[in-house]
């Protein structure tokens, strides 16, 4: 179906009033656009918040976040009404095949004198040589032809078409009339394509072919020409070929019919070829276009049998009165925006108004971007769901070739919206730009304002959201185009959640001692609330640390059990908080004498823990512990088994056991028994410890006097050597000042203070 075309010269004059309008006019016009995105709920789901505000020269940014009913769906599109001062067109690369990220596409317009101001991607492309599938036309050049698909054109008073160009390309040589030719597409399995410099710098031909150079009458295709080629020769090729400078390149496949293939061999240099070009009414005078693969809207009607799978989407509508809908819609990403099928963009173009509508390339290469007004550089409007951005083969674009004024024309605020909880602050930014859209200072004599008795703000734009219900934020000046932004301030929020950076908290763990900094997220159906330190009260139940009121928590010394909270406008979350002992064990005071000692032993191996984060300090020590300590000190050599009858040769101490027994560290008894098992006293872990040292240097010579305990006659006769040794090295202490306490059993905190002292002091 032939594509709309709608004349703007009735609504230029809407444009030029608009450059003079009153503050009145202005908010107006915002309260109505936001109104209208509130209102369309159904298609895209319920809609939470959005925002439709100036991007300056008859264009409009807005966005709108919806509910699913189990997740969030985004959108962002500008309004463009065509007007003499920006011109929607599109870009490619240097060459048509040369891709390329929307700020190098915007560099290269601006190399060509064009400032652009915002844009979205393009038609689909083959991934292989990105070669768009559809239409391209550029400043009136026919860059490459439709494939038999839809596209978008704009012309030269900005006013677009959308539907199928039905472009005719067809060709005359000698010995055959009225071939349809493909203009700048590599050639297929049947047919002639006709390759010019634009198309790249080589055809890109991957298979056997036929490729005819000639000298073309006219260096540039249009819509409407009829173009000689003077052939220069005929190549059999058997695969790409370099085009020329000044030339042009119809190729033919080898698999093509035998009568094409027959007249083409037949021709001779000096021999000519005509090619003309037709297009559909509406489209002669197009200036730039762009291929779609689909129709979503004709005639006011969704088209049928569109895609249902829910993607991320970018699509381009058309209004009865001419506005031109740039569309996008994010997807992939669960949390922020699941995407949308083509059915509901076709059904929400058509709630925006759109009579005609078609769908661009999307997935990953859905971008909108734009210079917000007020700003100098560009900015992702839309988040991609590849990151970095995609880098495609062509894009539409909203440019204007007036020069920047450096005089301030209209004003601009910043953020666009705002959802605020009662009682927090929040700065917004004046911005200002000229009348086309180049960023501005910001002049003296501007004001802040607001209206709806929601708060107050300063004439440094810092707000104090006071009361709850909704408003609007104004920026104005005198002789300057005024600015609005939304603000809706919630009384309470729904839900609290505690956060640490990104990550949402149920429950939260931490280093004894750690500083942790927390923050509060105050949920509203479904939407993040902008918050301030003073919304919040923090509390600590437990002797768990402390927190100050910006949510900076510092944890106690000690471990511990205990909860968090945080309360705003009367509602409270709660998160339980445990606080791990510094070092390796949780049951391991730092403040434990033996705390040094656990943390030794267990980082050398000699000693490991009884379970993950548990040392059991208190646990007595048994005669196959103590042998695997001083096997693992010694650093675990390889020894047979020992063959007591109560040591099994696959139990954790065999190696233990046995090699304590070759080396007489370790004895066992007549039965031929070893007794793992069995509790280690004070006296017999002195008695290993020594024969331990004996291997490493000799006995050591008796030394040290026990006379000072009271209970030293309790030391066993063949102890008293081992004893006395340790108490004069200060490896054992004594149980209290008047006793050593050879009978008590030894415990894992002594056996660790014990081995540390000896393997840190000998």
């Amino acid at each position: 179906m032939m594509g709309k075309v709608f004349n703007q010269k009735r609504e230029k004059g809407t444009v030029m009033r608009r450059k003079s309008s009153t503050i009145t006019i202005a908010l107006a016009l915002i309260v109505s656009l936001t109104l209208s995105i509130s209102a369309f709920a159904d298609v895209m789901g319920d809609c939470l918040t959005g925002y439709s505000v100036s991007q300056g020269a008859g264009m409009t940014l807005a966005k709108g976040i919806y509910w699913t009913g189990s997740d969030y769906r985004n959108e962002n599109y500008l309004e463009y009404t065509p007007n003499a001062d920006v011109q929607p067109m599109i870009v490619y690369g240097s060459k048509l095949t040369n891709y390329g990220s929307y700020s190098s596409m915007s560099s290269l317009l601006a190399s060509k004198g064009y400032h652009v101001i915002a844009g979205i991607n393009g038609d689909y492309y083959n991934m292989s040589n990105y070669e768009p599938l559809g239409i391209a036309i550029y400043e009136g050049k026919l860059i490459s032809s439709d494939n038999g698909f839809n596209a978008v054109g704009f012309k030269a008073d900005g006013s677009a078409v959308i539907g199928k160009p039905t472009l005719r390309p067809w060709m005359t040589l000698p010995g055959l009339d009225g071939l349809p030719i493909r203009i700048n597409k590599t050639r297929n399995t049947a047919d002639f394509s006709l390759l010019t410099t634009d198309y790249g710098p080589t055809t890109k031909s991957t298979a056997a072919g036929y490729d005819v150079i000639c000298t073309p009458s006219q260096n540039d295709l249009t819509v409407n020409c009829s173009v000689t080629l003077t052939v220069d020769e005929v190549k059999e090729t058997s695969g790409a070929i370099a085009i020329p400078a000044g030339k042009m390149v119809l190729s033919l496949p080898a698999a093509a019919d035998q009568t094409k293939i027959d007249a083409v061999k037949a021709l001779k240099a000096g021999d000519t070829i005509t090619v003309d070009i037709s297009a559909a009414d509406g489209w002669q005078d197009v200036q730039f276009a762009v291929g779609s693969l689909y129709k979503l809207v004709t005639d006011g009607v969704a088209e049928t049998g569109l895609n249902k799978d829910l993607e991320p989407r970018t699509a381009v509508g058309l209004k009865a009165d001419g506005t031109l809908v740039l569309y996008t819609v994010d997807g992939r990403q669960s949390g922020y925006s699941v995407g949308a099928t083509m059915e509901m963009v076709a059904d929400r173009l058509i709630e925006l108004g759109c009579v005609e509508a078609t769908i661009m390339d999307g997935g990953g290469s859905t971008s909108l971007n734009a210079i917000y007004l007020g700003d100098e550089a560009i900015s992702q409007i839309n988040k991609s769901c590849v990151s970095p951005q995609r880098s495609v083969t062509d894009y539409i674009v909203l440019a204007t070739k007036q020069a920047a004024t450096g005089t301030a024309a209209q004003l601009a605020i910043a953020p666009l919206n705002a959802v605020m909880l009662q009682g927090a602050t929040r700065v917004f930014t004046a911005k200002a730009a000229d009348a086309y859209g180049y960023q501005t200072a910001v002049p003296g004599g501007v004001s802040f304002a607001v209206t709806g008795d929601i708060g107050t703000i300063d004439q440094n734009g810092l707000f104090t959201a006071q009361k709850a219900g909704t408003g609007t934020i104004t920026l104005s000046g005198n002789g300057l185009t005024p600015a609005a932004v939304n603000v809706t301030v919630i009384d309470a929020p729904s839900s609290i959640t505690v956060r640490n950076g990104s990550a949402n908290l149920s429950s939260l763990q931490v280093k004894a001692e750690s500083v942790t900094d927390l923050a509060a997220l105050a949920m509203y159906n479904h939407m993040n609330l902008y918050s301030s330190d003073e919304n919040f009260n923090w509390s600590i139940s437990g002797d768990i640390g402390t927190i100050d009121q910006s949510g900076k928590f510092t944890a106690s010394k000690d471990g511990g059990q205990g909860s968090l909270s945080v309360t705003a406008c009367g509602v409270t979350a709660t998160i339980p908080v445990t606080v791990t002992p510094n070092g390796s064990f949780d049951d391991v005071k730092s403040t434990d004498w033996y705390y040094d000692a656990a943390e030794y032993v267990s980082t050398a191996g000699y000693i490991t823990g009884t379970a993950a984060r548990t040392f059991s300090p208190a646990a007595e020590v048994s005669r196959a512990m103590l042998a695997t300590v001083l096997w693992s000190a010694a650093g675990k050599p390889a020894v047979t088994s020992a063959g007591f009858s109560d040591v099994a040769p696959d139990a954790w101490y065999a190696s233990a056991v046995a090699w304590a027994q070759s080396v007489g560290v370790a004895a066992g008894y007549a039965d031929g028994t070893f007794h793992p098992s069995d509790s280690v006293t004070r006296e017999q872990l002195a008695l290993m410890l020594y024969k331990y040292e004996s291997l490493k240097s000799g006995a050591p010579a008796k030394s040290g006097d026990l006379s000072a305990y009271t209970d030293a006659g309790s030391v066993s006769s063949w102890a008293a050597d081992a004893v006395s040794w340790c108490v004069s090295k200060g490896y054992i202490s004594g149980m209290t000042a008047t006793t050593v306490g050879p009978g008590g059993t030894a415990t894992r905190a002594q056996c660790a203070v014990i081995l540390q002292k000896y393997m840190t002091t000998r």
